[in-house]
C-alpha cells in the first residue's frame, strides 16, 4: 500500500499558528526567518493576528506555505520520504511542489506573495458561497443556468460529495443561493472578497504563470497531483502550466483522492494547519487512514522503514493500556461543549479503546506500526482538547508506561519532538 502527502489551503489558518513550531524546533525558525526577510516583515508575528492580519489574502498564503513547509522539514527527518505521492488542495497545491523541491524554498515565497497580491487585485466586486445538502451535479447544474458573461458564477470547490463552494459576482452568488435554498440546500457567505477558481481570476492566473516561467524549475523529486484535474506531473516544464491553470478552474479534491485510492494509497497524511482535509478523509473515506501533522496534533514518525514496520502486540497493548489510563485519570483543563465532546474525546477514546480490545483477542504476535500510529495520533489529540500541552502529555504518559525502555521506543515510532 502507498502514503499520499496532502497539502492545504487558504481557510486553515488561525490565530499564533507557528509559535509552537517555532518554539520547538529550529528548522522552522530558520524557515520563518528566510521567509520574513524575503516578505519584508516578521511572519510569525502577524500571524498572531492582533490587527486582523489573518483576514489578508497577501499574509494568509504566506503564512499557510511555510507552516505547511516547516512542518514537512521536520516530519522528513524522522521519517522514509522515498516513495510518496504528493497533492495539495488549491494553495496546498504549491506547497507540495516545494516539498517535492520543484521550486526552492526562497523561491516559492516571492512566488506565492505574487499570486496572492495578483489575486487580490481581481475582486471585480466578487466573493464566495459555501454550498451544504447537494450534489456537485445539482449545484453545477445551477451554476451553469444562472452564468453570465457580466454575473459570474460558477463552481471553485469541490470538497465532498456535500460541500461545495461557488465563486464569481456577488449578485450571480445572491441569486445562484437562492436557487439552492429552494432544492433544500444550506449556504453561507464567506468572509472572503477574492473570487478564487474562477475566470475572474485570469488576470492573476497570466500574471502568476509568467512570474513561475521565469522562475528557474526542478523536476519533482515525488509525482504531483493536480488537484483541478487528479493529472499526475512531476516534470519542472509542467509546473508553470499546473499551478497557475488552477486559479481559474476548480478544486476537484474527491476525484483526487479517487485517483489516489486508485493508486493503492490507504493513508493520508495532512502536512499543514488544522485538520480540514484529514476531516474530509475521515468523512467521506472512513475506511482509509487520514492522519493530521502539525504543531497542535504532533510532528509524528509515522512512516518508517519496511525492516522496522512491525510491532510486538504485547508491548502494544501495554502501551495502549498506558494512554488509556491517562486519558480517563486526567482532568480537563480546558472548556469543550457536547458535541466537540463526543467527536474530540469519547469516540476516539472508544476507538483506542476496541483497537485494544481486537489485539489482547488477536493470536497474532505483531502488529502494523501505521496502525499504532494512528492510535497514537488518536491519544495526543484527546489530550490537547483536554487542555493539556503536548510535553505535558508526554510527561503523563511516561509515569504511566512506567518502562524507560518501551515509553523510549514508542517516543520514537510517535515522536512528538
Amino acid at each position: 500500500m502507498n502514503t499520499a502527502i496532502v497539502f492545504p489551503g487558504q481557510g486553515s489558518q488561525y490565530d499564533s499558528m507557528g509559535q509552537e513550531l517555532c518554539e520547538n524546533y529550529q528548522i522552522a525558525r530558520d524557515l520563518y526567518n528566510e521567509a520574513s526577510d524575503i516578505l519584508g516583515y516578521d511572519l510569525l508575528k502577524a500571524c498572531e493576528n492582533k490587527n486582523g492580519e489573518l483576514r489578508n489574502t497577501v499574509i494568509v498564503q504566506p503564512a499557510i506555505l511555510v507552516y505547511s513547509i516547516a512542518c514537512w522539514e521536520i516530519f522528513k527527518k524522522n521519517n522514509d520520504v522515498k516513495q510518496l505521492y504528493l497533492t495539495g488542495h488549491s494553495l496546498g497545491e504549491l506547497s507540495a511542489v516545494v516539498a517535492a523541491d520543484g521550486i526552492p524554498f526562497a523561491k516559492s515565497v516571492e512566488l506565492v506573495k505574487l499570486r496572492a497580491t495578483a489575486m487580490s487585485e481581481c475582486t471585480q466586486e466578487g466573493g464566495m458561497v459555501v454550498c451544504f445538502g447537494l450534489s456537485g451535479e445539482e449545484v453545477e447544474e445551477v451554476c451553469q443556468r444562472l452564468d453570465t458573461d457580466n454575473n459570474h458564477v460558477t463552481v471553485a470547490n469541490f470538497n465532498s460529495t456535500n460541500q461545495i463552494v461557488l465563486s464569481g459576482h456577488k449578485s450571480a452568488l445572491e441569486q445562484a443561493s437562492i436557487e439552492l435554498q429552494k432544492k433544500g440546500a444550506v449556504t453561507k457567505i464567506l468572509p472572503v472578497s477574492v473570487p478564487a477558481h474562477s475566470r475572474l481570476m485570469k488576470p492573476a492566473e497570466i500574471r502568476f504563470k509568467a512570474a513561475l516561467q521565469q522562475t528557474k524549475m526542478n523536476d519533482c523529486q515525488y509525482p504531483i497531483f493536480s488537484c483541478a484535474t487528479g493529472q499526475l506531473y512531476s516534470r519542472a516544464d509542467e509546473i508553470a502550466d499546473q499551478l497557475s491553470k488552477q486559479l481559474t478552474e476548480s478544486v476537484r479534491w474527491p476525484k483526487v483522492m479517487n485517483v489516489l485510492i486508485n493508486k493503492d494509497v490507504d493513508t493520508f497524511i495532512e502536512m499543514g494547519p488544522k485538520t480540514i482535509l484529514t476531516d474530509i478523509m475521515k468523512m467521506e473515506y472512513p475506511d482509509y487512514r487520514a492522519i493530521p501533522v502539525n504543531e497542535k496534533n504532533g510532528i509524528h514518525s509515522i512512516l518508517i522503514n519496511l525492516n522496522e514496520n512491525m510491532l510486538k502486540v504485547e508491548e502494544t497493548i501495554h502501551f495502549l493500556q498506558a494512554c488509556l489510563r491517562v486519558i480517563i485519570g486526567t482532568p480537563f483543563k480546558a472548556k469543550i461543549d457536547k458535541q466537540d465532546f463526543e467527536r474530540e474525546i469519547h469516540s476516539p477514546y472508544q476507538l483506542i479503546k476496541q483497537e485494544l480490545k481486537e489485539m489482547k483477542e488477536s493470536k497474532q504476535i505483531t502488529v502494523d506500526s501505521h496502525r499504532v500510529a494512528s492510535l497514537s495520533q488518536q491519544f495526543f489529540s484527546i489530550l490537547t482538547h483536554k487542555g493539556f500541552h503536548k510535553n505535558e502529555t508526554l510527561e503523563i504518559l511516561k509515569l504511566s508506561i512506567a518502562n524507560p525502555n518501551l515509553y523510549s521506543k514508542y517516543l520514537k515510532i510517535n515522536s512528538c519532538k
